[in-house]
């Protein structure tokens, strides 16, 4: 029954890996957990608030392009001020007294005039402050054609593209730190279990080593090196305890948690298998996919777009259509002697200006030039990251595939080292080694797996998909 107990571990873990083999590479515990951090990353709505700002712009451009109707009332009360002297009495007040005295003998007035009495006016002073006014009055401005307004709409839309791109690669690179925080957590915890076990071998070890020293069979030596190799698995075990604390806390950062919450170990994703990949097909999609690339051609079309513009102002003016329709003079009323209609055309063209609107047409030139010249350094970057990635996988799986052969040797050492125990023929100690072998190989072929599932990581990081 002892041998059975010890046997019944390994052979367990051994089918437990050998029939986990044909798992897809996927994680439903994973995936939520990359869903919660693309949801409330703090860098992610930094750049949705800068989209949204965008959108706002975007909207701004528009309106500038469609008739706006203003209502303009104001009502003024003046006092004092400057004024101007209006010599009315000086003017009229000679020409009254003749036409006074005329009315003594009606017959000596001019043909049409009325006889009465003229009075005698003042000189007066009227001030330039307008008292007791208003205007009050809708007005109409139309942009009939502007080279400004048309681009600018243009070029708010590109801009509005590439930040969302931006955001895009964002949550492409906040999805690969969280696979690779979250593979690493799992793979310090897989570590833990090879020296676990290895610990309890050498417990056994100890413990077979005492009875040895017990029964005069070996001098005290063996058991000083059983507690030598006791203290250095937990040194490892306390080293891997505290890295796992590490990675934790990481994990919960990009998550916005608490550094020390508990995380939902998915061990099955460690017994996954990969989808196919084409690798002469990976540059093309990462060109295709990355949404660097796309930020990068959404600025590019932003500044072409900006020399259009600029060139487009050399060459034409701007109409524009404009009128109002009010009320205005003394006296807060909207009488029909006070109703006024205006219109306008007009147009508007700088004939000279030093030349800066040709060096802004050449200042926008050269920069969608730098803009193009990145986007091809960029490709260029891209495709040498999917290049080193693919080859990083498949540098991964062949020592995966050395992991296998090591598992596959080691089961084949322990059958017959069992068989071998049961005729009488080996030690307990040999059984035990073996035993330990085929555990720490099988463990070990899940820590070699877990480092392809990191680099396919990095591969869909640098392809974009």
């Amino acid at each position: 029954m002892p041998r059975i107990k010890l046997l019944l571990p390994a052979l367990l873990f051994i089918a437990f890996v050998l029939l986990s083999a044909d798992l897809p590479a996927q994680s439903a515990i994973l995936e939520a957990y990359i869903q919660e951090g693309l949801q409330v990353n703090l860098q992610l709505r930094q750049q949705e608030l800068g989209i949204a700002q965008q959108q706002e712009a975007l909207r701004q451009s528009k309106s500038l392009s469609v008739p706006k109707l203003t209502l303009d009332a104001n009502y003024t009360l003046a006092a004092g001020g400057r004024k101007i002297d209006f010599p009315i009495g000086d003017l009229l007040n000679n020409v009254y007294g003749n036409l006074n005295a005329l009315n003594v003998v009606p017959g000596n007035l001019p043909p049409g005039v009325i006889p009465g009495v003229f009075p005698t006016l003042e000189n007066q002073q009227i001030q330039f402050l307008p008292n007791n006014f208003h205007e009050t009055k809708v007005s109409f401005a139309y942009p009939v054609f502007n080279s400004d307004l048309k681009y600018n709409r243009q070029i708010q839309q590109q801009l509005l593209n590439g930040k969302s791109a931006e955001k895009a690669a964002s949550e492409n690179e906040l999805r690969y730190q969280i696979t690779e925080a979250y593979l690493q957590y799992l793979r310090t915890l897989e570590a833990e279990k090879i020296w676990q076990n290895t610990r309890k071998v050498l417990s056994e070890l100890r413990r077979f080593n005492e009875s040895l020293v017990k029964n005069n069979v070996a001098t005290r030596d063996v058991v000083a090196t059983a507690d030598y190799e006791l203290s250095k698995a937990d040194n490892e075990i306390f080293k891997l305890q505290r890295q796992q604390e590490n990675v934790r806390a990481y994990f919960n950062f990009l998550l916005h948690k608490e550094l020390d919450a508990p995380v939902v170990a998915d061990t099955l994703l460690l017994q996954s298998t990969l989808p196919g990949y084409q690798p002469d097909q990976l540059v093309q999609q990462s060109l295709d996919n990355r949404k660097e690339m796309d930020a990068l051609e959404a600025g590019q079309l932003a500044a072409e777009t900006d020399v259009r513009r600029n060139a487009a102002n050399l060459k034409l003016p701007d109409v524009y259509l404009g009128g109002s329709f009010g009320f205005q003079g003394f006296g807060y009323s909207f009488s029909k002697e006070q109703a006024y209609v205006l219109a306008q055309v007009g147009l508007s063209y700088d004939l000279f200006d030093g030349g800066l609107r040709r060096s802004k047409t050449q200042e926008a030139r050269l920069k969608a030039e730098a803009l193009r010249t990145q986007k091809e350094l960029v490709s260029q970057q891209i495709a040498l990251q999917v290049t080193a990635a693919w080859h990083d996988l498949e540098a991964a799986q062949n020592s995966f595939q050395s992991s296998q052969t090591a598992l596959r040797a080691a089961e084949e050492t322990f059958r017959i080292v069992n068989n071998k125990y049961r005729a009488g023929q080996v030690l307990l100690l040999e059984f035990l080694d073996a035993q330990n072998r085929v555990a720490a190989a099988g463990l070990q072929q899940v820590l070699a797996w877990s480092e392809v599932l990191l680099k396919e990581a990095a591969l869909k990081k640098a392809t974009g998909i």
